[in-house]
């Protein structure tokens, strides 16, 4: 899992179509949304001129590494909130102030509704969360953590050294066990 922070949206949310744009991507290709590439369907190379291109950007990286240590993690939105606030504790004292765009995981206004409701109870109460469900299809930003976290994902699957390009603009990273975070999460709500 991975988060893409920026003061500058604005300055990345085209990274992605640029980088297609450049590498010629279409010319064989029926035409696509840009936020349709993601890491799992992007070639090397395209994989690469992202990760390149983020390497330069005016962003930074928070990630998190879940190890599932054997056990399935129920897709359920509480669930999905506790990795978020994992993945997000690592920033949010120096960044307390947010406008958060998660994939549009969850889709039921109850479903929502939990998540936001896990999430806003957690945030530093000096600071401001905002929380913006998109459709990853429609919001380039979503597919960007989505590169972020795939070559993490990769790095660690296969030794797939692209993360390497953007390693140094990670600013916090942590590697955990999915119960040690269900239980933190879940102890907060008590």
């Amino acid at each position: 899992m991975a988060g893409v922070l920026t003061a500058q949206p604005n300055s990345v949310r085209n990274l992605i179509k640029r980088v297609a744009a450049r590498s010629g991507k279409r010319l064989r290709r029926p035409r696509h949304s840009p936020s349709e590439f993601k890491w799992s369907n992007a070639s090397r190379r395209f994989r690469t001129e992202v990760l390149s291109a983020l390497a330069v950007a005016e962003a930074k990286f928070v990630t998190l590494t879940v190890r599932k240590e054997g056990r399935l993690i129920m897709d359920a939105p509480d669930h999905y909130a506790y990795l978020v606030c994992e993945l997000l504790e690592q920033c949010w004292t120096e960044y307390p102030n947010v406008q958060l765009l998660l994939d549009r995981h969850f889709t039921s206004p109850p479903q929502v509704a939990t998540t936001n409701t896990l999430l806003y109870r957690r945030w530093p109460r000096q600071g401001i969360l905002s929380v913006v469900h998109v459709d990853s299809r429609h919001s380039p930003l979503v597919g960007l953590a989505d590169f972020v976290a795939g070559s993490l994902y990769s790095w660690h699957k296969t030794g797939d050294e692209t993360f390497r390009l953007i390693e140094p603009k990670v600013i916090a990273s942590r590697d955990e066990g999915w119960t040690r975070i269900k239980q933190k999460w879940l102890g907060d709500e008590k």
